[in-house]
């Protein structure tokens, strides 16, 4: 029978793995997790929206002085450049930067790594049951 106390540190345990995993690519090209996280952000969106400052700041509810410096340093590794829009000089539009696509499609390959063996461990059914219980358990711990 499956040990059922500490399930809560069981699913923290696995998601620090996971983290850990995909964070290993991002430092061998000297870039945190959450500038993966912005990159994969960029990458994503920015055919369909301008990215701004702001954008991200509400994206990922984060203080305007943390993404600041997020986004000074990734300019200066040349992940990102922020250019002026026509409509208003004083905004700066971030898009991603030949380098910054590179990085972000590793990044993505182990993510896709990660993806392929959940779902080779698990037969059909079992994946299908584990998605519709962590969604279960998600609503009922936001609500």
């Amino acid at each position: 029978m499956c040990e059922i106390r500490h399930v809560g540190r069981k699913i923290n345990i696995l998601s620090h793995k996971i983290k850990r995993r995909i964070g290993k690519i991002g430092s061998e090209y000297g870039i945190s997790t959450m500038q993966a996280k912005i990159l994969g952000f960029i990458y994503n969106n920015s055919s369909k929206i301008d990215i701004f400052q702001k954008t991200i700041e509400e994206e990922f509810d984060i203080r305007r002085s943390s993404v600041t410096s997020v986004l000074t340093l990734m300019e200066k590794n040349e992940l990102i450049k922020r250019v002026s829009v026509s409509e208003d000089a004083r905004l700066k539009k971030i898009i991603i930067t030949d380098k910054g696509l590179e990085i972000h499609k590793l990044v993505y390959k182990e993510i896709e790594e990660i993806e392929y063996l959940i779902k080779d461990t698990l037969a059909a059914d079992e994946l299908e049951i584990f998605i519709n219980i962590l969604e279960k358990l998600n609503k009922k711990i936001s609500d």
